[in-house]
């Protein structure tokens, strides 16, 4: 029969008292038993990692990516979890292969040739390109564990200056740690190849290139900076050189342009002395070329001692109170 019929024909020809027909609720099935566990998913295939990963392991996991040959107690910082959490949402990168850890106490870790293929399918980048800057295998598997044997020739860097690359990871773990106790939030976090800023200057290509970048916010209220550790500065001719392309940057419109404001421009030395010395060179420098950088200098004693956003901070106009960041927005 292929007749339409309306509602009312079909309820006029209901039986009193009847009932409606229902559908049978879906049954629970079980998993197979050859189910791809998470703790012996190691050999399952790549494009079904991401399935198995939670949010908060695909953060650790970014962080790793972004700051090569982290420790679990940086780690911990940047992501504002204690480090028992941290090593927590660590172990199961280490078993799917994602990262790898150096053959020491601190056992710090970067990614595997397997993490670093994930991430740049997910971005869409170059995996050859990822393996060659970042890899984190051994040119000669049959040779002792050394910066020298590293294949990715970033990675290969950052190991052969490791305190230097520690002092960097520790310091932006401090701040993360300190900003929301004194009211302010993490806004922004740029490793160095996000954190490079490249410009025009007299007719020629150049670059600022910061150990990070990053923006903390309070009240509605943005302030940014670019982070140098400096280790190597420590003669007035080394420190003019690794000022000079701040000096070219903040002559021109970019730091507007880039960022919509002026960042200002950390610079943290191992000892005080540096900084004293530093702090007399930048003056000099600025005040020869016309230029003025937002300079805010300290040592690493300072930091340790009072933190990232303490009074551990000076410019180069000001020689006897030590300021706390952000210098622009700080009312105390």
């Amino acid at each position: 029969m292929g007749a339409i019929v309306d509602l009312r024909y079909a309820l006029d020809r209901a039986e009193p008292g009847g009932t409606l027909p229902v559908e049978p609720e879906p049954q629970r099935v079980t998993a197979p038993e050859d189910f791809p566990e998470r703790a012996a998913a190691a050999d399952m295939a790549d494009h079904l990692l991401p399935l198995f990963l939670k949010p908060a392991e695909k953060r650790a996991l970014d962080l790793v990516s972004d700051w090569p040959w982290i420790d679990l107690g940086e780690l911990a910082g940047l992501m504002g979890v204690s480090p028992q959490r941290a090593s927590q949402l660590v172990i199961p990168l280490d078993g799917f292969g994602l990262v790898t850890r150096l053959p020491e106490a601190d056992r710090r870790m970067a990614l595997t040739d397997r993490g670093l293929s994930l991430l740049a399918r997910r971005d869409r980048t170059s995996v050859g390109v990822a393996k060659k800057r970042w890899s984190a295998s051994m040119e000669d598997p049959g040779a002792s564990f050394e910066w020298r044997n590293v294949a990715g020739r970033r990675g290969r860097q950052l190991l052969r200056n490791i305190e230097h690359t520690a002092a960097v990871h520790g310091f932006l773990a401090a701040l993360t740690a300190q900003a929301p106790l004194l009211g302010w939030e993490i806004v922004q976090v740029d490793p160095p190849r996000r954190a490079s800023r490249h410009f025009r200057h007299d007719g020629r290509m150049r670059a600022v290139n910061p150990d990070a970048f990053a923006v903390i916010q309070k009240d509605g209220a943005d302030w940014a900076f670019f982070l140098e550790w400096e280790r190597r500065a420590v003669r007035p001719s080394t420190m003019s050189d690794h000022l000079a392309p701040y000096l070219r940057y903040y002559s021109s419109h970019r730091p507007l342009d880039d960022h919509g404001t002026r960042p200002a421009v950390l610079v943290v030395f191992d000892d005080e002395i540096a900084q004293t010395h530093f702090l007399r060179v930048a003056r000099e420098e600025m005040r020869a070329e016309g230029v003025a950088v937002p300079l805010w200098v300290s040592h690493k004693g300072a930091i340790d001692a009072l933190g990232p956003l303490g009074r551990a901070w000076r410019s180069p106009g000001e020689w006897q109170s030590p300021q706390a960041l952000p210098p622009p927005l700080n009312h105390e």
